[in-house]
């Protein structure tokens, strides 16, 4: 269920998407459209409402059918075309705003014009859209990469979103399992369909880091004092290989570490 939430999410708010769309379109309910249902009557009176509301009623269509379809592409698995499809919210809304300014007549000059305050506002929206796509996309870049994991002297270095370097002297217990508990929160962290990066809840463990492809069992588990590692590599045989030269180097640093404490005690 966990797994379907997005797309539930998605359908749900595009149903609302739908009825507000009818509502602003359909039934003349001009108050919820943002900023006309702030303006002064004397404003208001300047705005050819009721192509505006003929535009941000086919917007809500619009955004209702990529949400639909954005959560399908999810729901299969798809995950880079369900981004993608997400992503063009930005670009429509960017035309929305343009758009709806041909029908407000206070951001206009007597010669019909932009005027330079709505130019200012305009620009500053359209700016701040742009670089919230722009980290949109590298968020979904570095979340879509593998984890890249290595060993030197001791530590097992995880590179890439949510990474960190942990020495092997502080854990307990290393395990290769075919199972993973259910996962029932994500607390901080990214999930692009069967990847997970960062900070989970599961079940039996409670909180755990994550760096695992889900379809591609099996998973190292590390055992340690902060919460326990759960991790994966980009396939079954590579797995089982990693997993084999890190419980060699724990073994070797558990030995060094039993050495230093015998010889701390003489």
């Amino acid at each position: 269920m966990a797994d379907l939430l997005p797309t539930v999410t998605m359908l749900i708010t595009a149903l609302i998407l739908i009825i507000f769309g009818v509502m602003i379109k359909y039934k003349k309910a001009y108050w919820l459209i943002s900023g006309y249902n702030t303006m002064s009557q004397e404003k208001k009176g300047k705005v050819d409402v009721i192509s505006l509301s003929r535009l941000v009623g086919n917007f809500c269509f619009l955004l209702a059918g990529i949400l639909v379809l954005a959560g399908i592409l999810l729901s299969l698995n798809k995950i880079v075309l369900g981004v993608i499809v997400l992503a063009l919210i930005f670009p429509l809304s960017i035309y929305l705003l343009i758009k709806a300014q041909k029908y407000d007549g206070n951001t206009r000059n007597p010669d019909g014009s932009m005027n330079k305050k709505a130019k200012i506002t305009l620009g500053t929206v359209n700016i701040f859209m742009i670089i919230t796509l722009i980290g949109v996309g590298v968020l979904f870049y570095q979340s879509s990469k593998p984890a890249q994991f290595t060993l030197s002297d001791g530590y097992l270095e995880i590179k890439g979103l949510y990474g960190e370097k942990i020495n092997l002297e502080e854990v307990r217990k290393i395990s290769l399992r075919d199972d993973l508990p259910k996962i029932t929160l994500r607390t901080n962290g990214s999930a692009l369909g069967s990847m997970l990066k960062g900070n989970f809840r599961l079940e039996e463990i409670g909180a755990a880091k994550l760096f695992i492809d889900k379809s591609k069992p099996p998973y190292i588990y590390l055992e340690r004092k902060e919460k326990p590692l759960i991790f994966n590599c980009s396939n079954e045989k590579e797995t089982r290989e990693f997993f084999a030269l890190l419980l060699a180097e724990w073994e070797k640093v558990q030995k060094e570490t039993d050495k230093k404490i015998r010889i701390s005690y003489k």
